[in-house]
C-alpha cells in the first residue's frame, strides 16, 4: 500500500503542471498526510482534493478515531515529523473527527493562477 503515496503525488504533480499551477507544497502535504494515514490509521485512506480559488484543499480520512499526538520537537528524532512538514508550508490544516467512523487530517495550500 505505501506505493500509492508515490503515484498520488504524481497525479496531484501532473494534473497542477497541466493547469499551471505550482506543486511542490502540495504534493508535500499530500504525501505526509497520506503516509500518516497509512502508518497511523486504520484501513485505506480516503483522499479527497479540491482546487477552489487559487487554493488546494487536501482530505485524507481514516477509520480510526485515535487522536493525533504530535511528539514534542526534537531534532534528534529520526520519525514523527509528518505534521510538522504539513505544519510549516500549509496556509492552515486541522483534524476532524467523523462521527463514528473515524478522522479527516485536512490541509490547504496556495497554487497561484
Amino acid at each position: 500500500m505505501p506505493e500509492i503515496v508515490g503515484t498520488l503525488r504524481r497525479l496531484l504533480r501532473e494534473t497542477l503542471q497541466i493547469i499551471g499551477r505550482g506543486a511542490d507544497v502540495p504534493c508535500l502535504l499530500l504525501s505526509e498526510l497520506v503516509t500518516n494515514a497509512l502508518v497511523h490509521g486504520d484501513g485505506a485512506p480516503t483522499v479527497v482534493l479540491e482546487l477552489r480559488a487559487h487554493k488546494l484543499y487536501i482530505t485524507v480520512s481514516d477509520a480510526s478515531a485515535a487522536p493525533i499526538l504530535r511528539p514534542v520537537p526534537d531534532d534528534t528524532r529520526t520519525s514523527g515529523r509528518g505534521l510538522d512538514l504539513v505544519d510549516s508550508p500549509a496556509d492552515e490544516w486541522g483534524v476532524e473527527l467523523i462521527g463514528s467512523y473515524g478522522k479527516a487530517v485536512w490541509a490547504v495550500a496556495a497554487v497561484g493562477g
